[in-house]
């Protein structure tokens, strides 16, 4: 009887590379993952032109490699079974991410010709460099399988030899490549390959120390450069974290993320027995809303990768030391269990209670857990106190390990405390996006001050439509009931707007008792040389000394006047400021007095305050004298400062005019300017500096007598001024200045 025997068409390679691989995004990934199960520890994937200007992509890895046998057995013979009789890799233990033996239709997939070089040993259980190891260099010329053909009957060229001294790994060289990749695609194989990456390290019963796995992209077209796959992960969630020990033993922490930018911190805190630490964490948020980037990370993939790698891991001298990272060693999880808060006063208590909406004691209670923060802490060749137990799991107790919880517990629990002033922020930010909507179902401009009135009156309209249906009895009840919870919020919301103004005044009391204790102290200072001075005279009572007498009681007297008013200035937010009416308010007549209480400072300092453009008609309607001030002393105090610390010419300009029914009063000066990017960032409460360049040069430039004066700020000021001008339905918004000035600021009032 004859035998028969199968064959296949080559046409069945193109049939499974794309039946098998759907897409190049896919088939990347695919060979990826590959990489990953040979246990390399570094991948780089490089899209690029040959000499021919043929487009290419370059896959790179320091893998296991292969040697001649195994590209024979294995990588050349179709839907080989070598996986399945594993779970998990030769050298790491890594579970595999791969069965189906479809790498080489992946590379059929992503181009036309393909180019197989690996480095590799005779039994395949070694990484890194080798004292000997096989090469093997095989090209798949594709375009040859064509149907019609036995696919065992086409060569590919190749060569093999044995080298010395040699690193394993494995190179793909996959020319003329599909044109189907798309932005979205791209996309999608980042996050795939975040997952992979996001093995920073681990150790694996009965296998070597895994030191994780890294990609590194470069993908002109898509990216514009090199990229570290982890790196842009790690930066894609909530915040990045990076903190380090300085030459002064103290924390310096940066915090990049949502919604605030950036921001730092320099601890008073001495951390004295570290040093050569840093710290770096990506803060991961299993919420879309709370991601930097949305086409990297996905609540699924944070859902994979948090549980498994999430944690702070310590890295010493390169190396990762277990367990950490694989437990609460700093014992987030149980203070979140213990709903612990700021339990005591410290710095970062104090530093909580100036953002404005947290609660310091408080502020703690939204801490994520320890396994949202990915990333780790490294200890490098100059630390001392860190000696491994003989175990070589973990460090023996010492003042340096203590110190290092401390130092990156500061770190978290500072970021911490943003977050939950983010989450404040955002709220805000959603109460503008809400009245907006609310403004479009009306159709209907609203000013701040009517925004709740509007709403419950739109609320008790709609419940009057909706219970028009309803029987008599029952549409009266919840009427009543309605109406009675409307009546709550328009009493508490006049109650609410009544304090705010009284809290908006009280807070300009503190920059009107620094300018009077300034100027008291100047008064006291000349009234002690006039004392002295007539002290010294009394013996000498001729008729050639009489003029000197006249001259020091004449300053007396100018000294007093001085005092009168100052003492009417800081009655106006005295106990019974609520009973003062809102009235007119002339503008250029306030504007004069302010400027006498900066008298001192602007003659000091040769300081330019132009007011000629403020005409003596501008009157501010329905507001409180003590508002006027405290939008004036808060504009020329922001000026005097600015033009101080910028060290040049020092000129302020205020105009004034009547334009579309309301007053526009212009605030330029010539001092540091403001970046376009702050404009609306420094109206925040409590952000006084926010490039922190304003006063570092006030301290270099300011004589020491005059620090109370204009001082560290309390980063109030503009806040003050946007609420009182917003409560006028009015507006104060920085501009870019105009030509031969460096700020700015327009405030709009009835």
């Amino acid at each position: 009887m004859d035998k028969l025997s199968f064959t296949v068409d080559s046409a069945l390679l193109s049939e499974l590379g794309e039946k098998l691989v759907e897409t190049v995004h896919i088939a990347l990934v695919e060979l990826v993952k590959n990489s990953y199960d040979a246990d390399a520890t570094l991948l780089e994937i490089v899209f690029t032109k040959n000499v021919k200007g043929m487009s290419e992509i370059h896959i790179i890895d320091n893998g296991k490699g292969m040697d001649i046998q195994s590209v024979q057995d294995y990588w050349m013979r179709i839907a080989t079974t070598n996986k399945e009789s594993k779970n998990h890799s030769a050298i790491f233990g890594r579970p595999l991410t791969g069965a189906k033996g479809i790498g080489r239709f992946s590379c059929r997939r992503l181009g036309s010709e393909l180019k197989l070089i690996t480095f590799g040993t005779r039994n395949g259980n070694s990484v890194g460099l080798q004292k000997k190891l096989e090469r093997t260099e095989v090209d798949f010329p594709w375009s040859q399988f064509k149907a019609g053909t036995d696919v065992t009957e086409i060569e590919c060229d190749g060569n093999f030899a044995t080298v010395q001294n040699q690193s394993t790994g494995t190179t793909l060289i996959i020319s003329d490549i599909s044109e189907e990749w798309n932005l979205r695609g791209w996309h999608w194989l980042k996050r795939q390959l975040g997952v992979l990456t996001a093995n920073s390290g681990i150790k694996r019963n009965g296998f070597t120390l895994d030191p994780g796995f890294t990609i590194k992209i470069t993908a002109p077209e898509f990216e514009g450069g090199v990229r570290d796959i982890r790196e842009d992960f790690m930066n894609a969630g909530w915040g990045t974290l990076t903190a380090y020990i300085n030459d002064n033993h103290q924390a310096v922490c940066v915090l990049e993320a949502k919604s605030i930018g950036r921001k730092t911190i320099t601890s008073s805190t001495i951390f004295k027995s570290l040093e050569d630490i840093s710290l770096k964490l990506g803060i991961m948020v299993v919420d879309r809303m709370h991601m930097r980037d949305n086409n990297l990370l996905s609540i699924a993939t944070l859902k994979t990768v948090l549980p498994e790698w999430g944690g702070v891991q310590v890295r010493y001298k390169g190396f990762r030391v277990f367990p950490y990272g694989d437990d609460d060693w700093l014992e987030i999880d149980k203070d979140r269990g213990l709903r612990k808060g700021q339990s005591k006063i410290n710095e970062l208590s104090a530093f909580a209670n100036t953002l404005k909406g947290v609660d310091a004691s408080r502020s703690l209670l939204n801490m994520l857990s320890m396994r949202s923060y990915l990333g780790s802490v490294n200890i490098g060749e100059n630390a001392k106190g860190f000696e491994m137990k003989l175990n070589r799991e973990g460090f023996i107790s010492s003042s340096s390990v203590e110190q290092l919880k401390s130092f990156i517990r500061f770190a978290i629990d500072w970021t911490t405390i943003l977050r939950d002033f983010s989450i404040r922020i955002e709220a805000q930010q959603e109460s503008v996006i809400a009245v907006r909507l609310f403004e479009d179902l009306i159709h209907e401009k609203l000013e701040p001050v009517k925004y709740v009135e509007s709403a419950v009156s739109y609320i008790e309209r709609e419940i009057q439509n909706i219970t028009r249906i309803m029987p008599d009895d029952e549409r009266s009840n919840t009427q009543t009931s309605i109406f009675k919870a409307t009546d709550v919020i328009r009493k508490h919301n006049e109650t609410n707007k009544a304090e705010l103004l009284h809290l908006r005044l009280v807070a300009s009391t503190s920059t009107l008792l620094l300018i009077f204790s300034h100027e008291v102290k100047s008064l006291l200072g000349l009234l002690e040389q006039s004392k002295n001075s007539l002290t010294n005279l009394s013996a000498l009572l001729q008729q050639t000394q009489r003029q000197q007498v006249l001259e020091i009681t004449s300053t007396f007297t100018d000294l007093k006047t001085r005092l009168d008013d100052l003492l009417q200035l800081t009655s106006l937010v005295g106990a019974d400021q609520r009973q003062d009416k809102p009235g007119q308010v002339a503008l250029k007549g306030k504007l004069i007095r302010v400027e006498k209480v900066f008298s001192l400072i602007i003659k000091k300092y040769d300081i330019s305050v132009d007011y000629a453009e403020v005409p003596n008609n501008i009157v501010l309607k329905n507001v409180l004298e003590a508002e006027v001030y405290s939008i004036l002393l808060n504009v020329l105090s922001n000026s005097i400062k600015s033009v101080i610390a910028a060290g040049k010419k020092r000129n302020i300009q205020i105009t004034a005019k009547r334009e579309g029914g309301y007053n526009l009063i212009t605030i330029r000066d010539s001092g540091l300017g403001l970046p376009e990017s702050k404009y609306e960032e420094v109206f925040i409460p409590f952000i006084s500096d926010p490039d922190g360049e304003l006063y570092t040069n006030l301290e270099k430039r300011l004589n020491p007598e005059d620090k109370l004066i204009v001082g560290s700020g309390s980063g109030l000021g503009l806040g003050i001024i946007k609420e009182i001008v917003n409560a006028h339905d009015g507006s104060a918004n920085f501009i870019k200045p105009k030509q031969g000035w460096n700020a700015e600021l327009q405030i709009k009032m009835i």
